[in-house]
């Protein structure tokens, strides 16, 4: 079941390298409350599910198209507690064999990774305007990446983002 999900991947890393390569970032949707403790039921984000077959809250694909192009999944850890209310999710090392990814890791580590993912590329693809929070840590990541170029590190030249899409 997970072939035309790395495949639908490679054919988006085959036309960023097109485009000269990059990092495209694409979230998933995020969970939202209707009250003070009742959310609103999770719709998993289109373009996510198309990209991986993940249909769970917090989570983002990164796929780097570059000399070593590749796949990577951040998603959530599994919870057994959270389980009993909400069911059974994959673990980054689960959804990496699952869903097929060459790496995964768990959600908390994204601020973390992303400025290294984000160095040194010479675009950057993601949808804008759909998520403020999203749009907002986006720009976090960029900033923490320019504030390294003294050290000789170089943020995305380039960005194709495109107001409320992914690319």
């Amino acid at each position: 079941m997970m072939h035309p999900y790395r495949t639908r991947r490679a054919q988006l890393i085959a036309q960023m390298r097109q485009h000269g390569g990059g990092v495209a970032v694409i979230p998933t949707a995020p969970e939202v409350m209707r009250n003070n403790d009742v959310e609103y039921p999770f719709r998993h984000d289109s373009y996510i599910h198309y990209l991986s077959g993940v249909t769970e809250p917090e989570a983002m694909i990164v796929l780097v198209a570059g000399a070593q192009s590749r796949a990577i999944l951040f998603c959530r850890d599994q919870d057994p507690a959270h389980a009993i209310w909400h069911g059974v999710r994959h673990s980054p090392q689960q959804a990496c064999a699952h869903f097929g990814f060459d790496q995964a890791f768990p959600i908390a580590a994204l601020d973390e990774q992303m400025p290294a993912l984000l160095a040194n590329v010479p675009a950057l693809f993601a949808g804008m305007g759909r998520n403020a929070a999203f749009d907002e840590r986006l720009h976090g990541w960029l900033r923490g990446v320019r504030q390294a170029g003294r050290a000789g590190v170089r943020a995305p030249a380039r960005g194709r983002a495109r107001a409320g899409a992914h690319p």
